[in-house]
């Protein structure tokens, strides 16, 4: 019975040390493990800011991560956002507002004009342990055909 109690504690000893290891992982390990997407939304088509989601889906497994954004009654304020991934790809980051307003959902993405005046998506690429900012959405993803825009 006595060597049982021996032989246990030194691999009690042992599995207790390795847990410890573990959960006192370093904020650089765990930061190499996932990717950040930040930026602002801006210039919303309208004198306020109602709360959004900001989205970020990886086009290739459509995983989504999401973050959500309260609103702001002062129209010229910049709403921040950050959004952490745990897988690398490449992206999509678009916008919804948490509700329906004048019985219509009210959405954006990240996107830019081509020389011939239509919108096309701008996509990140990220690599664990990234972080990709100024992916802004501004007014002029919100004024576009909603159809577009990926929907959650």
């Amino acid at each position: 019975m006595s060597q049982g109690k021996s032989v246990s504690i030194p691999v009690l000893i042992c599995l207790l040390t390795v847990l410890s290891v573990i959960a006192y992982a370093s904020e650089d390990q765990v930061s190499a493990s996932t990717a950040t997407i930040s930026g602002y939304i801006t210039g919303y088509p309208s004198d306020w800011f109602p709360p959004m989601y900001v989205y970020a889906r990886n086009v290739d497994t459509k995983s989504t991560f999401a973050i959500y954004t309260q609103g702001s009654f002062d129209c010229t304020t910049e709403i921040p956002f950050t959004i952490t991934v745990c897988e690398p790809g490449t992206y999509t980051v678009f916008a919804w507002t948490d509700r329906k307003f004048s019985g219509v959902w009210i959405g954006g993405f990240y996107s830019r004009y081509d020389e011939k005046g239509s919108i096309e998506p701008i996509f990140v690429e990220l690599e664990l342990g990234q972080e990709v900012q100024n992916v802004n959405l501004e007014s002029s993803m919100f004024n576009i055909d909603q159809n577009i825009v990926p929907f959650p």
